[in-house]
Order: C-alpha cells, then structure tokens, then sequence
C-alpha cells in the first residue's frame, strides 16, 4: 500500500512540473512575441513612413530634383536668352541656373539659355542677348517666363502667333528689367536681377504660378545613384564651336565645365561652373535664312544620352507637339532617372560626335 502511495505521489509531481514550465514558456512568448493586431499594427506603421520622406511645405523640385520650398517650387522659373562669345565672357549669374542650355543659332555661334528657379539672391544676370525661336521651346519644357532683349524675325513671328507673354528689353518697359554697364561694348553688354525680373513681371500682369495639375516633366532617384550599365564618361567633349568640355571631379561628384579651353566661370563669384547631369540631346538642324538661322526639328522623337556620376547612358527624347514638353525615357520604356542637383542641356545636330574618356 505504501508503495502504491509512493508511485502516485511521483505521477502527481510530474504532472505539476510539466505544467508549471508550460505556464513559464507560454508567459515567456507573450512578452517577446506581439499578437496578431500588435502585428498588423507594426506592419501598418512601416508602411506608411517611407524612408524619405519629405517635411511638410516641401517639394522636389521640378528642375533640379532637390528638396525646396512649396512656395518657391512651384511658382515659374525664369529662363533667361544670355550670350556665349568671347567678347561676352565672363558671364554673370550664370552658375546660379538649375538648367543650362546650349545650343548653336547662326554662324555656328551658340547662345545659352540660363533657367532659374530661386531669384531672391540674383544680383545680377546677363549679358542677356536676342530670342531664337527654338528658345521657346526650351523655356516651355520648364513652364517658364522668357527672358531676352530683342529677337530674330522667326521668334517675333512666333511669339506674336502663340500670343505668349515674354519680358522683351525692345519695350515701353525695358528699364524696368533690364539695364546697360559701361564696362562692356553693345551688344554685349545688357543685363538685369532678381528683382527687376519680379518687377517686370508686375507691369506685364505675368501669372508666375505653374498650373495646380503641373507634375514636372524630369523624374529624379530619390538617392544618389551611379548607373550600372551605360560607358565611362569622365571627361566629356562636345564638338560646338565653342568647345565645350566637362570633366569629372570625383571629390565633388559632379562635372567640371570649360569652354573656349578655360574654366568657365561665373564673373559674380569668380567660381567655375559644376554640373551634377549632363543631358545631350540629338536634332535634326538645317539653316532657314541667309543669315544661317537655325532651326532644329523639336518634335517626334530621337536619341540622346544622360551622363551623370562618371557614367553615360543611351536614352530616348520624345515630344508629341510644340504644345508638349520633351520627356526622357530609358530602352525599356521607363522614366530616365537623373541625380538630384543642376544640369546642363546640350542640344546638338545628329551628326555630332560626343568624345567621352576615362
């Protein structure tokens, strides 16, 4: 009888064990295992905080990618008409533009249009030169107010068709925007600011809001990327007259701009100009005019190539209309992707050669 005592006593103990370290385990769980809705919840909370995520009044900006202010990002750049030869040299104001386009006109000269976002700090632009009708189109790719003193017959004649408002140095209000230096031989020597640009575009009644539908026509990486695919494109050479070149500073990351085989520099700053894309655009040009005016075939479609972060890569323009802006896209169809930070546009004829070297 004792013995049986015994047997069920050790039963009972191991009964009472196996149930206490179940309890532990299960207590165990609780605390290091959230339920199902602690779960759902965390899940929840991953999704909605993307990992950038940008602050409230902020935006990217339409033409440089960067992160800026609502107010700034969406109201219209300026796109300023300004001069390229020698005798202009340097520039003003000119290292200050989001976007910069090249572009040949006549004489196999090229002239430059100089887009700016941020206008607060502009003290002084310039030389500013004559409109070229293709100049339009550039401008209106960036939903931006034209900028220029004087213009060619096809651009008057265009301007007056299309009934777009422009800031014209040959008006009633010239000296309001523009202005004359005394350093400087004409036609080289005409320039304007920031604030006479916002003054002008109060006496013309100019809306400087882009449209509330207005979504940008560049797409951006949201981080800093360097292509996989594409050529090495450390030193770039583009064959117009006035030799432009671009070469790679890795400790900047960005291109380094030359022209007319020296820095091209910003006379405000004494600064060279850097450039985080190059974007090389190929058209079909042909001469319209006894003089040499250019034309360049804008719509349809073609080859260019986006060079960014030491690498070049083969894409396509596309543009349905004069109505439309150009837009970029990769051999898949996809957006083509550029680096947040300032770009320089060169427009070229189809049978240039682009030089690209370690």
């Amino acid at each position: 009888m004792k013995r049986q005592f015994t047997i069920t006593r050790m039963i009972f103990l191991i009964i009472l064990t196996l149930f206490t370290l179940s309890a532990c385990n299960k207590t165990e769980e609780s605390e290091t295992t959230p339920t199902t809705e602690e779960t759902i919840e965390t899940e929840t909370q991953t999704l909605e905080t993307p990992a950038n995520t940008i602050p409230d009044g902020m935006m990217r900006s339409f033409l440089t990618g960067d992160i800026v202010s609502i107010e700034d990002g969406r109201q219209k750049p300026f796109a300023v008409m300004t001069n390229n030869v020698k005798e202009a040299l340097p520039q003003s104001g000119i290292g200050q533009a989001a976007i910069l386009y090249e572009a040949i006109v006549e004489g196999d000269i090229t002239r430059m249009m100089a887009v700016y976002e941020d206008t607060s700090d502009l003290e002084k632009v310039g030389p500013i030169r004559s409109a070229r009708h293709n100049y339009i189109d550039f401008a209106l790719d960036n939903e931006a107010i034209f900028i220029h003193y004087g213009w060619s017959i096809f651009a008057e004649d265009r301007i007056n068709e299309m009934g777009l408002k422009t800031l014209n140095g040959l008006s009633s209000y010239e000296k309001i925007v523009f202005y004359r230096v005394s350093d400087r031989q004409a036609p080289h020597n005409v320039y304007s600011s920031g604030e006479m640009l916002e003054a002008g575009v109060k006496e013309v009644d100019l809306d400087r809001t882009v449209p509330d539908d207005y979504e940008g026509r560049l797409s951006f990486y949201e981080e800093e990327t360097t292509p996989t695919d594409g050529v090495t494109a450390v030193n770039v050479s583009i064959p117009f007259s006035s030799s432009s070149k671009l070469e790679f500073d890795s400790a900047k990351g960005e291109y380094a701009k030359f022209q007319f085989g020296s820095e091209q520099i910003d006379a405000e700053t004494n600064e060279q100009l850097y450039f985080k894309n190059i974007l090389i655009q190929f058209v079909e040009y042909s001469t319209i005019s006894g003089e040499g005016h250019q034309d360049m075939a804008l719509t349809g479609s073609g080859k260019a190539m986006l060079i960014t972060n030491g690498k070049a890569v083969d894409i396509t323009w596309e543009r349905a209309s004069e109505t439309d802006q150009t837009t970029y896209y990769n051999s898949d169809g996809t957006p083509a992707l550029f680096n947040a930070g300032k770009s320089y546009f060169a427009i070229v004829p189809t049978d240039f050669e682009i030089t690209m070297t370690e």
